[in-house]
């Protein structure tokens, strides 16, 4: 088991704040649509993106403190780039086709893979070693 040093805590704590905050937005918006964030498109598809960042940042957090492999954690982030394109293309019946949406929710995907990856090269701290070592 790890955890993460805190000045990496603080930065996953904005990012997710960041992600919610962004959300809200476009909720705001679906309430009152003289209400953007930059212009029109951006807040159109600022969805994707805040859900696909907080989805992986989740998810990958718990895998990276839970000790899982960094490759299980690039192999998530993949599949997660995969399905949204594949839902964003093919999936029409289910899903209003948008390529834009789809690289949304890749750019929100590499900025959270930006940040496993510096956490998994220096921001983890080995928790209950002795105790590990005893068992």
């Amino acid at each position: 088991m790890y955890k993460m040093k805190k000045s990496y805590m603080i930065v996953q704590l904005l990012l997710v704040c960041f992600g919610f905050v962004l959300t809200i937005i476009r909720w705001l918006n679906v309430i009152n649509s003289n209400f953007l964030v930059i212009n029109t498109e951006i807040t159109s598809h600022i969805t994707n993106f805040s859900l696909s960042l907080l989805a992986y940042l989740v998810i990958g957090s718990l895998w990276l403190t839970s000790a899982v492999r960094f490759r299980f954690v690039i192999v998530l982030g993949s599949f997660m780039i995969v399905a949204n394109l594949i839902c964003e293309t093919l999936l029409g019946f289910i899903n209003t086709v948008d390529i834009v949406d789809a690289i949304y929710g890749t750019v929100g995907i590499i900025l959270a893979f930006i940040y496993f990856y510096c956490v998994n090269g220096n921001g983890l701290i080995e928790i209950n070693s002795d105790y590990n070592s005893r068992t």
